[in-house]
């Protein structure tokens, strides 16, 4: 029976490697595919006309900047410690010899060194608070109105913004009596008396104005 059946198979399988012989060829081509374009198509068009660059101003530095022709800086003129506004007027030819304001009756507050209300001596030279004490053991009082100042209420060169300058009175004495007085003492500055009364001392040049 198994004799039989292998020779039966032996016409198949010579037919099966018959037609693989055949179809070996075929099998041996190979497929060729159209490959895409190396290069995308939108790249091979003629470019159109150019666009305009854009140009950015450049942006001037502080140090470039141009400086206005009122903020250039002139000479520096030498400025007296002086004060301005209405209650601080100036002298003219005619009130050279005139006396400054001041009540006869005013009476201190207090014996000694007294201040206006946010005034402080603290922050003095121990020049300008001797000249307080000379000041008050003579006339028996003194008031101070005015010592330091910030920068934007002191003219430019002030004493004031050092708190090395004081603006005082005697109340009830002449305000020229007392700044002949002041300008014995060796210790005494720059020296003035205003038209309101008040008298300036401070620690600059001896110097009258």
């Amino acid at each position: 029976m198994s004799r039989l059946s292998g020779r039966a198979s032996a016409p198949a399988l010579c037919l099966l490697l018959s037609l693989l012989a055949s179809a070996a060829p075929a099998l041996a081509q190979t497929v060729r595919m159209q490959l895409p374009p190396e290069r995308p198509f939108d790249l091979d068009l003629k470019p159109g006309p150019a666009e305009p660059a854009i140009v950015v101003p450049a942006q001037p530095t502080p140090a470039e900047a141009p400086t206005p022709a009122s903020a250039v800086p002139g000479p520096t003129l030498a400025q007296p410690d002086d004060d301005e506004g209405p209650e601080w007027p100036q002298r003219t030819p005619g009130q050279a010899e005139e006396e400054p304001a001041f009540d006869p009756e005013e009476k201190p507050d207090r014996p000694g060194i007294s201040t206006d209300p946010g005034t402080s001596i603290v922050c003095l030279p121990p020049v300008l608070k001797k000249i307080l004490g000379k000041i008050a053991d003579k006339y028996g009082a003194v008031k101070v109105t005015s010592t330091w100042r910030p920068p934007w209420r002191a003219r430019r060169g002030s004493f004031h913004k050092r708190c090395e300058a004081m603006d005082f009175r005697v109340p009830g004495v002449r305000p020229r009596a007392v700044l002949e007085f002041a300008r014995s003492l060796p210790e005494v500055g720059g020296n003035k008396v205003y038209w309101n009364g008040l008298i300036h001392i401070d620690t600059g040049p001896r110097r009258p104005w």
